[in-house]
């Protein structure tokens, strides 16, 4: 199911003293993210021109807090599946597969052509729809919008 990211976790290899957080999905390219605990740093690796790359990043956390980490082994929905659940119309998302409260999730987010942002969550164990929240992209302000947005989302 997972066979890309599964793919690029291999050609990554080890990181040391780092463990898988979150996988992204933007513009059908997969980026990886490792959680390093004595840094408190997210390592995002992807594919560009053909060739693995690398990146160091702050976590956007309100309250700094240790990753959990993300178990492939416990993806039984594919992320087709989770986008079926989807109720807006939209050909471009960002798909997340992460750890929130403990349960992994599909984490959807889509600009709607009415300039609304759109956010499903989706057990990626058994399918079952979290929540879906949708506001007005006017409402947003500079403290950020105003449904619940994971902290343990990266950039």
């Amino acid at each position: 199911m997972l066979e890309d990211v599964r793919a690029l976790i291999k050609e990554i290899g080890t990181v040391k003293g780092a463990y898988l957080v979150s996988c992204f999905l933007m513009n059908k390219e997969w980026r990886i993210d490792y959680y390093s605990p004595k840094e408190h740093k997210m390592l995002t690796y992807f594919k560009q021109n053909g060739k693995l790359q690398h990146q160091k990043d702050e976590i956007f956390q309100k309250k700094q807090k240790k990753l959990e980490k993300l178990d492939l082994d416990k993806v039984t929905i594919h992320y087709l599946q989770a986008l079926e659940k989807v109720t807006v119309d939209s050909d471009k998302s960002i798909i997340i597969l992460q750890i929130i409260d403990g349960v992994v999730v599909w984490n959807i987010t889509i600009l709607t052509s009415e300039f609304k942002v759109y956010n499903l969550k989706v057990n990626a164990e058994n399918g079952e729809t979290i929540s879906e929240d949708e506001e007005n992209i006017m409402n947003f302000k500079t403290g950020g919008p105003s449904f619940k947005i994971n902290e343990n989302v990266s950039g």
